[in-house]
């Protein structure tokens, strides 16, 4: 036989610990061996470059998302305070909501519609505020605040309700507005 070499045990008894055979002829082996180790090495390098190039944007994605949501919480706060300073000598925001309608219940605040916040550039955001009656109770409205940023948007909604705040020196009492429920989509 030509080629390579084999062991195997012998049997018998009083014989040589093994003999070894020689197999077919081996060459060239190495060259292919060599050639799957570096086609598996360059396949695990071009998939370690493309989750890399991926990570800028799933960086990106973060943190338009969370600076989008700062822009929402600061549009509510605004649109809170509008609200509270805007309100009706009884308390309503009738004002705001005359130009709601069965078919566009949302009416955006004056104001803050694509509002830029001060200290910002629209480049780094907007938010747009609107309010709508509360269908769940006769006394309040549902504010929502939508900041945006790049092609991101981030929308909180919070349910604003009046309570009559009665005191010895005003028994009459003072409206104020009140958070009820928070909703963040």
């Amino acid at each position: 036989m030509s080629g390579g070499w084999i062991w195997s045990p012998s049997s018998s008894p009083g014989s040589e610990a093994g003999v070894v055979t020689r197999l077919g002829d081996e060459r060239g082996v190495a060259l292919i061996l060599g050639l799957v180790v570096l086609m598996t090495l360059s396949a695990l390098a071009l998939a370690f470059l493309a989750v890399s190039a991926l990570e800028p944007r799933i960086s990106r994605n973060l943190h338009d998302a969370s600076r989008a949501r700062w822009l929402a919480e600061a549009g509510m706060e605004l649109g809170y305070g509008l609200l509270a300073a805007t309100a009706d000598g009884d308390g309503a925001w009738s004002a705001f909501m005359t130009a709601s309608t069965a078919d566009a219940p949302w009416v955006d605040l004056p104001s803050l519609e694509r509002a830029v916040l001060p200290g910002l550039t629209p480049t780094e955001g907007t938010c747009t505020v609107s309010i709508r009656n509360d269908p769940r109770t006769a006394d309040g409205v549902i504010v929502r605040s939508a900041g945006t940023v790049n092609t991101t948007t981030r929308t909180i909604e919070v349910a604003v309700r009046r309570l009559v705040v009665r005191s010895e020196s005003d028994p009459t009492g003072r409206v104020r507005p009140i958070v009820a429920d928070w909703r963040e989509f």
